[in-house]
Order: C-alpha cells, then structure tokens, then sequence
C-alpha cells in the first residue's frame, strides 16, 4: 500500500524535471515515504524519465529522520556521477550517510531541518555536473 501511494506521488513529480541539455535530472522531496517506497518510486521515475536520467528523492520520515535515494543511468555514470558517492555526500548535510552501488543508493540522516539544504545541494551538483 505505501508502495503504491509512493508511486501515485512520484507520478506527480515528473512535470518538475529538469532538462538539462543530453540528460534530465529531478531532485524532489516526497516527506513521509518510508525507504523501501522511496526506492520504488525513484526507479519508477527513473524508468520514466528514460536513458540519460538521473533522479534524487529526500524524505523527512519523521522524528527527525531523514531518507534519502540517488538513482543514476549508464550514461550519468560514464558522465562521471556514481550514485553511491554522489548521495553519501549529500547525507552528509542531514548528519548521516550512505552508499551503494553506481547506479542507485541510499542514504540516511538524523536532522531533517537540513533536508532543504541537502535538496537544494543536489540540485546544484547535477547541473554543475550533467548541465
């Protein structure tokens, strides 16, 4: 069920990518999403957003908690951004961390007031990177 609430709201997201010359990046906040559904929603954005995408989603779970999830293509990767690293950094603003694989990771952190910030960040890394 959360799953599927995560996707119904990440399908409104869409409209707020960024295009950003060969590749599409969309950092957005989805407050209240559990990890595992944050997941799902980005690689469901990710699909959506096709080849050259890069998508980053932050959640403020609650009780200060901070869930964050970095999903990068073949082509962002070669472009020189591994998810693992790029997201790691980003939790670090939210007094956390993380990692994964190149292609998708996960992150956490524990002051959600940072969470704007952190967005904010990542906005800015991937139009300085991809842009």
């Amino acid at each position: 069920m959360k799953a599927e609430l995560a996707i119904a709201k990440s399908d409104s997201l869409l409209a707020e990518a960024k295009d950003l010359g060969k590749f599409t990046a969309l950092v957005a906040r989805m407050d209240g999403i559990d990890p595992k559904s944050l997941q799902t929603a980005a690689e469901r954005l990710q699909q959506k957003l096709g080849d050259h995408s890069a998508v980053v989603l932050g959640s403020d779970i609650g009780e200060g908690k901070v869930s964050l999830v970095a999903a990068f293509t073949k082509p962002v990767n070669e472009a020189g951004l591994q998810a693992g690293k790029f997201i790691g950094g980003i939790a670090k603003i939210c007094g956390g961390g993380g990692g994964g694989r190149p292609n998708f990771a996960q992150a956490g952190g524990r002051d959600a007031s940072k969470l704007p910030e952190a967005m904010a960040t990542a906005q800015q890394q991937l139009e300085e990177a991809l842009g």
